[in-house]
């Protein structure tokens, strides 16, 4: 049984998150003296059961209907008679000036906000102050438009199987939200989408077997918190590693704790925040390119090719097959992206210390492994690097936990972007790690005889460029009808 009430989860809130080919992300301000009004329509919005904003229910009984429809396909064998079951999901979420401007408009109760100080500063602040200050983001004045020009109150994300549905059911949304005169959207783009108050993304072409894939060609989103009663029976016993307690990823009453060093008390949050998940999204710029020439330099690192250098960077091969279970050569078809692997007694030749997926998830059972966990279910965006090199192009980075700094801030802080985790000469996360004041990158490998091989790939710029983002809450559906929304 779940720790939780399916009905009141949002439906993203889970490893497989929202079925989709497709995604928008739209943000908006709510319009200054019509608070009152978008907590009327909030509680229009969600009084229609799974209509609009979609429960862990629906979205799990809707990834039935397409993993039946896909077993047909397989079977079938023609991709030209394959099958696409239209779906249709969305999420709202808050930034922490959203809720502020939500409360202005509840004279009949408090939502407590100021005790966001206390339990979570990070979402308290917001990534504008917090990413350049704890993260080494760059300075929020060089984001893209749309995440400086006017405030970000809120947070639609409404998925499919193709952009006619979302549209569709975006409308819709906005339209009983008041848009545009109770919201609005914000003045600025994100390019490559050209439409203002949105970004756009899309999965890779499922014809070229890119889907799943980010741009740099690896298999992404293998390695999720497993939830009891929400992900099946079958999944928890094949991955009895990633098993996770609910208090990770939503708001408990019993929270996990804090990770050393962390200033946080998660005790002192609002009780309507139960159930709900704290949303980090980011828009991260990928640097194909720059990857390409890196791992082209494999000779000087000791590897026996690009693609063998470029597994040692990430921790797995393109497929996702682990490299601690492979070390010379990607062997999809006998292993492929498993999570059944720890890294005791794994030689640094063959998965450095500074490998992404190590850096990122320790394979430790220690409680700061354990309490880092987040479920990501972002997506990629823009043209394939093949077709149009010089476009824009990387992921829309979603993560959800319960606590920013347990989980997103303290591995993107303390282990990504720190040279000296998890030892003193691993280097930084190659793949997103950041360094003060834009300093070159360093990651450290290893010869046969664990000997490290200096310079190896010397010192290289970052391949991973944040361009804009917010934390938000995502509530549960029982606090967006009863207590942030209003009759």
């Amino acid at each position: 049984m779940a720790e939780v009430t399916l009905d009141n989860v949002q439906g993203d809130l889970f490893s497989r998150g929202f079925p989709k080919y497709n995604e928008v992300y739209y943000l908006f301000s709510i319009v200054p003296g019509k608070e009152k009004d978008f907590s009327k329509a909030l509680k229009t919005l969600v009084s229609e059961k799974d209509k609009y904003i979609s429960s862990l229910t629906k979205v799990l009984a809707d990834w039935a209907i397409v993993d039946a429809a896909a077993k047909e396909n397989r079977a079938i064998g023609d991709p030209a008679k394959k099958e696409i079951v239209p779906t249709s999901n969305a999420l709202i979420a808050f930034s922490k000036r959203g809720l502020d401007k939500i409360q202005v408009g509840l004279t009949g109760h408090s939502l407590s906000l100021n005790n966001l100080k206390l339990s979570d500063p990070a979402f308290d602040m917001g990534m504008a102050i917090d990413g350049p200050r704890n993260l080494n983001d760059p300075p929020h004045s060089t984001w893209d438009p749309l995440f400086n020009i006017a405030p970000i109150h809120g947070l639609l994300k409404v998925a499919g199987n193709c952009t006619d549905i979302i549209e569709s059911k975006l409308n819709d949304i906005k339209s009983i939200l008041g848009h545009p005169t109770v919201i609005k959207d914000i003045a600025g783009q994100s390019p490559p989408t050209s439409v203002d108050s949105r970004l756009d993304g899309q999965v890779r072409p499922w014809e070229q077997r890119m889907n799943g894939h980010e741009h740099f060609g690896f298999r992404d989103g293998i390695s999720q918190p497993l939830l009891k009663g929400i992900n099946s029976d079958a999944v928890l016993e094949k991955d009895t590693y990633m098993q996770t307690d609910q208090n990770i990823i939503t708001v408990s009453k019993k929270p996990p704790g804090t990770q050393d060093g962390i200033k946080a008390d998660p005790s002192r949050r609002p009780e309507w925040m139960i159930d709900g998940s704290f949303l980090a999204f980011r828009k991260l710029e990928q640097n194909v390119q720059g990857w390409i020439d890196l791992v082209d330099k494999f000779a000087s690192a000791g590897c026996e090719n690009a693609d063998h250098c470029g597994a040692k960077l990430m921790g797995r091969w393109k497929s996702g097959t682990p490299i601690t279970l492979s070390p010379t050569q990607d062997d999809p078809d006998k292993i492929g992206p498993t999570n059944d692997f720890k890294y005791k007694g794994v030689k640094k030749f063959e998965c450095p210390m500074g490998a992404h997926i190590r850096k990122v998830n320790p394979r430790t059972d220690a409680d700061s492994v354990k309490m880092a966990r987040m479920i990501r279910n972002g997506i990629p965006y823009g043209t394939e690097f093949s077709d149009k090199p010089d476009d824009k192009r990387g992921v829309l980075f979603a993560c959800y936990q319960s606590s920013l700094e347990n989980s997103f801030q303290f591995v993107q802080r303390a282990w990504s972007n720190t040279e000296t985790f998890p030892t003193s000469r691993t280097g930084y996360d190659a793949l997103i790690g950041q360094t003060k004041n834009e300093e070159l990158l360093h990651t450290t490998l290893h010869d046969l005889n664990e000997e490290a091989i200096d310079p190896g790939l010397g010192k290289f710029p970052k391949m991973v460029t944040m361009r804009g983002g917010e934390y938000f809450f995502v509530p549960s559906i029982s606090a967006l009808s009863d207590i942030l929304g209003s009759d």
